[in-house]
Formats: C-alpha cells, sequence, structure tokens
C-alpha cells in the first residue's frame, strides 16, 4: 500500500478541505510577507541614495567654482598628399582620415591609400557582417 491510499482511506472530506486550505493560506502569508519585506527594503534603499546624492550635490555647490582655462596648441600646417579615391568623395575621405587621426593620433599613421570594399550581393561590408553574425551556427 502506497501513502495516498493510506491517507486516502483515513481523512474525511472535512479534513481534506481543512488540510488544502491551510496549505493555500500558509503560502499566501509566506508569499505576501516576503513581498512586503522587498518593497520596505527597496524603499529604505531608496531614501539612503537619495540622502548620498543630496550630500554630494551640497558639497559639490559649496565648492568653489574656479575659472578653468585650457591651453590649446594650433595643429601644424601639413601639405596633404592627394589620395587616389577610386570614385570615393572627398568628404568620405575626409570623414576615413579623421577617424584614423582621432584613433592613433596626430602624425603616428600614413594612410596609404582607401578603396571600396568588394560589394556581398548587394549588400555593404556592415550589412554582410550582420547577416554572418545573425545566421552562423552555433
Amino acid at each position: 500500500m502506497d501513502i495516498k491510499s493510506i491517507l486516502a482511506a483515513t481523512l474525511s472530506f472535512g479534513d481534506k478541505v481543512s488540510i488544502s486550505l491551510t496549505t493555500l493560506l500558509t503560502g499566501f502569508a509566506v508569499v505576501f510577507s516576503v513581498l512586503i519585506l522587498l518593497i520596505v527594503i527597496i524603499i529604505i534603499l531608496g531614501k539612503v541614495i537619495s540622502t548620498a546624492q543630496n550630500k554630494s550635490k551640497k558639497n559639490s555647490s559649496e565648492v568653489e567654482k574656479k575659472p578653468v582655462t585650457v591651453k590649446t596648441q594650433s595643429p601644424k600646417p601639413t601639405t596633404a598628399k592627394k589620395i587616389t579615391s577610386d570614385g570615393i568623395p572627398e568628404e568620405i575621405i575626409a570623414v576615413i582620415a579623421a577617424a584614423v587621426d582621432s584613433t592613433y593620433g596626430t602624425g603616428k599613421v600614413r594612410i596609404a591609400g582607401i578603396k571600396k570594399s568588394r560589394s556581398y550581393g548587394g549588400r555593404s561590408a556592415w550589412g554582410q557582417a550582420g547577416v554572418m553574425n545573425n545566421t552562423r551556427p552555433f
């Protein structure tokens, strides 16, 4: 004999309903008490964080703001060598040169040439990279 048949034979219908309701109400009480506890914790943390932020704002407003002078050097004039464009507009070449300059710094890199990448079925290189990334096997 298993436990179900033993319990089924010994408990009346009223006992079964009583145990079921007790279990149900205990579950509800535990779940809602934990939810209320989480709400209280979140409210307390929110007040602590807002108090800390208000203190930092008050401290930063008390600090004297001194005028900051920035000394910049004017860029040295350079003679730009003509880059073969292969049909690339000058604006695009300027953007590529600016990106290289901001990445590597002034005077450290020389652009030897710029050419268009080959077309992948009508998609740009970025579009093709996206297709390859999203369709690669697992």
